[in-house]
């Protein structure tokens, strides 16, 4: 089971387009109360990240957003 997260806070994030698509990876932000979903993956996040997905979309966050502005709903 995959750690989850609610932001009480919105948070900048890069998303990453699925694979094989000529979309560039670009900014967005994540609304409070969404939930995120901690990714297994490494391979598509960003050095110096967390990767996390949202609305099944793949994200990388900073850790330090993701350690002071969400809940841990719950952990593996």
């Amino acid at each position: 089971m995959m750690t989850r997260y609610r932001l009480t806070a919105p948070i900048s994030a890069i998303r990453h387009p699925p694979a094989g698509t000529e979309i560039a990876e670009y900014r967005v932000k994540l609304p409070a109360g969404a939930m995120l979903y901690e990714s297994i993956q490494p391979s598509g996040t960003l050095r110096g990240m967390v990767g996390v997905y949202w609305e099944g979309r793949h994200y990388s966050v900073f850790l330090r957003d993701l350690l002071q502005k969400t809940q841990c709903i719950s952990a593996a």
